[in-house]
């Protein structure tokens, strides 16, 4: 499978178990990054860079790159971007989790289809157990219902 990059910002407002969480999430993949490119937004708590610190003396494929003031997500995500080497560039924000297949299943449309640029997936939505869904977010899934789905919602 190709090689690819996952992206992630934090910033001194998360909660560092959330953090925890989501790291461990992207690691614990049947098919795990080729790198994690996480960008500290600004100063942060001592209880996330703890988070961080732990991550990244057991996984020499977290890539850090701190920012001396936070800049907002987006600028963040930018900076990031620059930062990973890879093609492919996986999106999680500080507090998602993710399947433990998601990587290896959004490879594989890659594979499958060499017109596929980008791959998305349903949100399952929980409060506090992540085994007690409240919802599901079902996004659009073709280029045409993805178009339809944009002019009817965003613009």
């Amino acid at each position: 499978m190709e090689k690819f990059s996952v992206l992630m910002s934090v910033y001194a407002r998360e909660q560092s178990t959330y953090l925890e969480e989501a790291l461990r999430s992207v690691f614990e993949q049947t098919v795990p990054p080729s790198e994690v490119v996480l960008v500290k937004d600004g100063p942060l708590t001592t209880e996330l860079e703890t988070v961080i610190a732990s991550f990244a003396e057991r996984y020499k494929s977290l890539k850090i790159v701190a920012l001396a003031k936070n800049m907002g997500l987006g600028n963040a995500l930018n900076v990031g971007l620059s930062a990973c080497t890879y093609r492919l560039v996986a999106r999680m924000d500080s507090d998602d989790l993710s399947l433990p297949n998601r990587f290896e299943t959004q490879l594989k449309a890659f594979e499958k289809d060499l017109e596929v640029s980008v791959v998305g997936g349903w949100i399952s939505e929980f409060e506090n157990n992540p085994k007690q869904i409240i919802s599901y977010r079902k996004v659009p899934e073709f280029d045409c219902e993805i178009k339809h789905f944009f002019y009817q919602n965003v613009l």
